[in-house]
This record gives structure tokens, C-alpha cells and sequence, in this order.
């Protein structure tokens, strides 16, 4: 089983991308559900930024290069 880090790091941003956009549909049928509005697709990457401002980076990304 790939941990958090080896799993972004070998599916990148593609696989996010499309991650995000499968919970958005299935989000979007539950608000159809409860007679809720959809959610945009920039509603929704606004709620990930604001969520990706509270986590700490992970090591390799503060790795200078040298």
C-alpha cells in the first residue's frame, strides 16, 4: 500500500485533477438529492484552496535543490 507522499508524487497532477472532478459530480448528485444547487467547478476549487492553506507541505517540497 503507497503512502500519502508516494502516491501524489507517482500519479502527479492528472490524477488529482480527476480525483477532484469524480467527488464533484458525486457531491453534486447528493445536493441534487436535498434540492441543494450544484457546485461549479471554481466553487469547488475555491473550497480546496482554502483547505490547502491549513496543511504542511510535505518535505520534498521545501527541498531547496543542493
Amino acid at each position: 500500500m503507497a503512502t500519502r507522499e508516494e502516491h501524489y508524487r507517482k500519479f502527479g497532477p492528472l490524477r488529482a485533477e480527476a480525483a477532484d472532478l469524480a467527488l464533484l459530480k458525486y457531491v453534486n448528485i447528493l445536493r441534487k438529492e436535498q434540492g441543494m444547487p450544484e457546485l461549479t467547478q471554481q466553487d469547488f476549487l475555491d473550497l480546496i484552496e482554502n483547505h490547502l492553506s491549513h496543511l504542511e507541505p510535505y518535505p520534498w517540497m521545501e527541498d531547496d535543490g543542493s
